[in-house]
């Protein structure tokens, strides 16, 4: 009983010293996704407070007090480092943190463009916003087609521990056990227990990545409408957003073109890169000899991988109960065997 009473100290011990650090992390992943839900709402009223002919500086001056308290302190900072006479890329760097770099990129590459030559926006951040709310659309439908497996997986890495909790409640002698003879026994369920819950998380992590060639289209596709070309716009998502525009291939089709590299020769050597980046190539070598608008092309390209994206994702959920049963079968089924029955048969045994 007493090794019973130690054990369960140490676990709230254990248990509570985290306590805040995981709070911590729920807190500010809840505020980023606030952030981002926020974040299409800014940009419309951003491009309302500037068609009726506010500056910058007074139209994020106006929408600071009605954005979400997550954006609001950040929107007004913002505004204060446009007042001081910070450009407008170093003044967005206040929503660094709040929200991912990637949601950001192409507001900063539309406010970047509007802050040098000036013009119209409107129809610039309209596609901003629009972009936004599809990819949390998307993301949303990603998130409900593997909450099934994910709920599963924390059920079956959950059945060992508190089946042993609830044995080690009620049998004292199954924990005196368990500590004892079945140290051993012990020691392969947790690894058991480690290695399943390890695939399981691998398993449900894959089904949530995102098309990042898409994003990084999207992008491009902010700048050209902009008024920027193709190469300025790549330009500037990998100054901005080096997350978005991690792929190498992109830094080298970058570095080619600012070489002087002839493009041809540069989308090239970016097509040999894989299928989606050859029709991309494609697209903008054929819009620069027919003259065809080049924007509308990538905006149907980027929609054709986020379909893409969507049918892997669901084609991925339907097969993840078939996947999980090899992690089920080889780790989680043998580790409640030992917890299970390993203690007791110890017990006849001695």
């Amino acid at each position: 009983m007493t090794a019973l009473l130690l054990l369960i100290g140490l676990a709230f011990i254990v248990a509570a010293a985290p306590r805040e650090i995981v709070i911590d992390a729920v807190r500010e992943r809840n505020a980023r996704r606030r952030s981002r839900v926020a974040l299409p709402a800014l940009v419309d009223a951003l491009a309302a407070g500037l068609a009726a002919g506010l500056s910058l500086e007074l139209a994020f001056t106006e929408i600071a007090p009605t954005m979400p308290r997550v954006l609001a302190r950040p929107t007004a900072a913002v505004a204060t480092a446009l007042r001081l006479g910070d450009p407008i890329e170093r003044a967005l760097t206040a929503y660094d943190g709040v929200m991912p770099s990637s949601d950001l990129a192409p507001l900063a590459i539309v406010l970047g463009a509007f802050a040098r030559s000036g013009g119209r926006i409107g129809r610039s951040l309209g596609r901003v916003a629009r972009l936004l709310r599809g990819r949390l659309a998307l993301e949303a439908e990603r998130d409900a087609l593997t909450a099934q497996g994910r709920l599963s997986a924390v059920v079956l890495v959950a059945l060992a521990p508190l089946g042993a909790s609830f044995f080690a409640i009620l049998t004292p002698s199954y924990l005196a056990t368990l500590t004892g003879p079945g140290r051993g026994l012990a020691l392969v369920a947790i690894a058991l227990e480690t290695l399943g819950g390890l695939w399981l998380w691998r398993l449900v992590r894959a089904t949530g990545d995102a098309p990042e060639l898409a994003s990084l289209l999207d992008a491009v596709v902010v700048g050209l409408d902009a008024g920027l070309s193709f190469e300025l716009s790549l330009a500037a998502l990998v100054a901005r957003s080096p997350r978005v525009a991690r792929l190498p291939e992109a830094r080298r089709l970058l570095a080619d073109l600012r070489l002087g590299r002839p493009p041809r020769d540069a989308f090239a050597a970016f097509a040999e890169s894989g299928a989606d980046e050859a029709r991309v190539a494609a697209l903008v070598e054929s819009a620069a000899r027919f003259g065809a608008p080049l924007a509308d092309l990538l905006v149907a390209q980027a929609d054709a991988l986020r379909d893409a994206g969507r049918r892997q994702a669901e084609a991925r959920a339907r097969r993840l109960p078939l996947l999980m049963c090899f992690p089920l079968s080889f780790c989680v089924l043998p580790a409640l065997l030992v917890v299970f029955l390993g203690p007791p048969l110890l017990s006849l045994v001695g």
